[in-house]
């Protein structure tokens, strides 16, 4: 990660406070994102693949047909 040039920012925190909780932030996002598959894990196991494969199928076409696809406007209707 690249580090902001220390003379561009007021003195505010200690080096030793901004690596603390850089330490503790990087801690909190692992655990974070061992909940998340977790948490993830258990709704496919309580769902089953199928209604969820079909759920994420249905979300895609909807993703692709409002947001990827081009809408037509009324003059080229006629």
């Amino acid at each position: 990660m690249k580090d902001v040039d220390s003379d561009l920012l007021p003195d505010l925190y200690t080096q030793r406070e901004v690596e603390k909780t850089r330490r503790r932030q990087r801690t909190l996002g692992r655990i974070e994102g061992v909940a998340a598959v977790v948490a993830a894990g258990a709704i496919f196991n309580l769902l089953g693949w199928l209604p969820t494969i079909f759920v994420l199928g249905v979300v895609g076409y909807l993703v692709y047909r409002f947001v990827a696809k081009p809408r037509k406007s009324s003059d080229d209707l006629t």
